[in-house]
């Protein structure tokens, strides 16, 4: 009977210890994925931390990243493991200069040993390059209001044409705002959907792309100062008295309508933007509800060579309530290396995903807090002040649009930020 009890015991002491783990040393590849859309691509700087997922030991490594984008660490003992491997990537942008970013990628808790010695992983760009030296000039614009809503009359009808964008000169000096473009998203980040080829760590997706006209200097901003920019530059409290004179706009953005029954409004007295693009066949209102997001950049292209350059054609897969189906479109890339700031939008309740890469910003903001939301209308998203050097406001820019404006404010195009 003691014999019994003992090899009893002994059974449930083996099958507590659960299967045991191979610990023969072996060599760890890991195999990255590199992002799409970047050249002559090499790696410096290569940081491994290993974690056993068993005993919490981290084990930190440097390496060297081959011709084949495979790391290799010798006389790894077999465990699970989680990854984290950081670095630098370095690369030729599209004027074949140098440029280097930082690169993060991550792995949880995979068996790896002699027959698994493989891991396979995900290269993410955590940062933005250093500008282009003709790029310094522009560092300081950023998109400080937003109002995309519209607004509402005295007796509740909706009147969208009094929509603008306020861009802010954030530094202690004069900068011009020649050949800086306003770009809306082509993709919502109320629907989140696997676009192929993913360009966002290297592009933007746009849908709109109109550019302030000018050939360098032309368009001096002082410090603290600011562009208005409108839909229609005309006195809209005549429709609306809860709007606005926007008669003494900075600039206007005009369309050539392909349908007689939605023209434009020009006036001739505030000059226009140049239209690089839209994908609308009539005239472009930014998302009423805040669908979408928004940069501001400068081209470094003619819009000949962008429109011709450029292009991005993409494919998903979408699936309903009633089936499925693959999807096509067309948009054009907005290199995230043209880009001086952006802001991702959305509705406080329906945010999906942010459509810029993280490395331009990491959150949202929004001026509705749900879908079809009325009370939207008169609402904008302005920036944060952090701190005044006199009179002039120095504005947040964390890149972090969540921390970094204010959702759903009173809109007010002109204005004045204080502390």
């Amino acid at each position: 009977m003691m014999l019994m009890l003992c090899m009893i015991g002994m059974a449930s002491c083996s099958s507590d210890d659960g299967p045991s783990i191979d610990t023969t040393p072996f060599d760890l590849k890991i195999a990255l994925s590199l992002p799409e859309g970047y050249k002559d691509v090499t790696f410096s700087d290569i940081s491994v931390k290993l974690t056993d997922v068993n005993t919490q030991k981290e084990s930190a490594f440097t390496g060297q990243v081959d011709e084949h984008a495979i790391v290799t660490l010798n006389n790894i003992p077999g465990g699970y493991y989680k990854i984290e491997l950081t670095g630098k990537m370095n690369y030729k942008n599209d004027d074949l200069l140098n440029k280097s970013v930082d690169v993060v990628a991550y792995s949880d808790g995979m068996l790896l040993n002699k027959e698994f010695s493989t891991a396979a992983m995900n290269i993410k760009v955590t940062s933005q390059p250093e500008p282009d030296p003709v790029d310094v000039a522009y560092n300081g614009f950023v998109l400080a209001e937003i109002f995309c809503a519209g607004s509402a009359n005295q007796t509740g009808n909706y009147y969208y044409a009094d929509k603008y964008f306020v861009i802010y000169n954030n530094t202690d000096h004069v900068l011009y705002a020649d050949s800086l473009v306003i770009a809306e998203s082509e993709f919502m980040t109320t629907m989140k959907e696997n676009y192929s080829p993913d360009i966002m760590d290297t592009d933007m997706a746009v849908g709109a792309m109109y550019m302030i006209p000018g050939t360098g200097h032309d368009v001096p901003v002082q410090p603290g100062g600011k562009l208005l920019i409108v839909d229609n530059a005309v006195n809209h409290t005549i429709a609306n008295p809860n709007s606005w004179d926007f008669t003494g706009a900075d600039f206007e953005w005009y369309d050539e309508s392909t349908n007689p029954q939605i023209t434009d409004v020009n006036n001739p007295n505030v000059p226009n933007l140049v239209k690089i693009y839209s994908n609308s066949v009539t005239v472009w209102s930014p998302h009423t509800q805040g669908f979408k997001s928004y940069a501001l950049a400068r081209m470094h292209a003619s819009k000949k060579e962008f429109l011709s350059d450029y292009m991005y054609d993409y494919s998903y897969h979408i699936v309903g309530l009633t089936g499925e189906a693959d999807m096509t479109g067309s948009s054009y890339r907005l290199p995230n290396s043209w880009i001086l700031d952006a802001v991702n939008m959305s509705t406080k309740a329906g945010f999906q995903w942010i459509v810029t890469s993280p490395a331009l910003d990491r959150g949202f903001t929004y001026n509705s807090d749900f879908n079809f939301d009325d009370s939207r209308f008169g609402k904008s998203v302005r920036r944060k002040v952090t701190s005044m050097v006199g009179e002039r406001a120095i504005l947040q820019d964390t890149n972090n649009s969540t921390d970094d404006f204010e959702p759903r404010v009173k809109a007010d195009p002109f204005h004045v930020w204080k502390k």
